[in-house]
């Protein structure tokens, strides 16, 4: 799966002891994996009752476990029709798939035509193009090495153009009533990279709040998500990592966000690159150019639905900021948006949300 910055987002907690009027202490429990969405996650919850805390966190853990296997196209799972089995089968039989799967493909098509044409589950084929080269130059191979092997020290525009033919979204086809997915031509190959972190993350907190757990939070690489506020205040503090950072001395962060009951996710170009002659290449890739974006060091996004936020955070990522800002006004959604040249834009409403520092 193409994977946002790593570590993108970070939050800060403060130690909390509580007494509730049962007399009992409400403490705070944590679980951290790496076996999912190929980042670090960690989720902290709120609760008077150890046995029942733990219990919803292996839950919780499990339930990304699952959703992983779903939207991961690099590998099969005995039983389980997956993102591999639809591009397995492209150009050859449609393919019969969990709801979990079907409605995110069915929303990114959907927001594709009425948000933004800048999120493309259909780039597949391109993201692998140009993960090849990043694997290469993330293993060590220098510049000559790579075009050795490779022909190019990044892929040309002609290698690229190859694979336009597969990216039309209208040749992905979904039949609601049968809930199958089918690729009309055999090279296609779906990508759910921009979008699956975001709606897992959702998905797994929504469905513990529903089983009664007020107070949450999930960091799962660029994606936070909370629900509620911490117990002893209003809000949890969200920090968004700084995309200048270049010595320790340097801050962390960029920001400190004031949180309760949203989600914020970051799209950023300085975790997931290579470099070439001094020039970045990151991962998020412009599905008209084919190149990646360059507009931006990082782009974070804070509105309550974390799929909504993954889906805008990748568009906003690759759009000039007047054509983001007037979207993210038309949705109603907070951004912030940090150019290369150090220069930092926010909406009001993500304003009224940082920190003082």
């Amino acid at each position: 799966m193409k994977r946002k910055a790593f570590f993108n987002i970070f939050f800060i907690f403060s130690l909390i002891f509580l007494i509730s009027c049962k007399k009992e202490s409400v403490e705070k429990y944590d679980i951290e994996f790496f076996n999912t969405f190929d980042t670090v996650t960690h989720i902290i919850i709120y609760d008077s009752d150890s046995k029942r805390a733990n219990k919803e966190l292996e839950t919780m853990h499990n339930r990304f476990n699952e959703l992983h296997k779903i939207y991961d196209k690099y590998n099969d799972y005995e039983g389980l029709n997956n993102l591999k089995t639809i591009n397995d089968n492209a150009g050859i039989e449609p393919v019969k798939v969990d709801k979990e799967l079907f409605y995110l493909i069915e929303y990114s098509l959907d927001s594709y035509k009425n948000i933004s044409n800048k999120t493309n589950i259909a780039m597949g084929p391109v993201v692998d193009t140009w993960n090849k080269y990043r694997e290469l130059y993330e293993a060590g191979k220098t510049k000559e090495e790579v075009v050795e092997l490779l022909g190019s020290e990044i892929p040309t525009k002609k290698e690229l153009d190859l694979s336009r033919q597969y990216l039309n979204v209208d040749d992905i086809v979904l039949n609601k009533e049968d809930q199958t997915v089918y690729l009309k031509k055999k090279d296609m190959q779906l990508d759910v990279g921009s979008v699956a972190k975001g709606y897992a993350t959702e998905l797994v907190a929504k469905e513990a709040e529903e089983r009664g757990v007020k107070s949450e939070i999930i960091s799962a690489g660029g994606n936070v998500r909370a629900i509620g506020g911490p117990i002893d205040r209003d809000y949890y503090s969200v920090a968004v990592q700084n995309p200048y950072k270049n010595s320790k001395e340097e801050k962390d962060f960029l920001t400190v966000l004031k949180i309760k009951g949203k989600s914020v996710v970051t799209s950023g170009d300085y975790q997931r690159y290579f470099k070439v002659d001094d020039k970045n290449y990151c991962h998020i890739i412009d599905p008209e150019s084919l190149m990646p974006g360059n507009i931006y060091r990082s782009v974070s996004v804070i509105t309550e639905d974390s799929l909504l936020c993954d889906y805008l955070s990748t568009s906003l990522f690759l759009m000039p900021y007047e054509e983001g800002r007037e979207l993210a006004d038309k949705l109603n959604v907070d951004v912030i948006w940090a150019f290369p040249n150090g220069e930092v834009k926010v909406t009001d409403g993500a304003k009224k949300l940082m920190v003082e520092q």
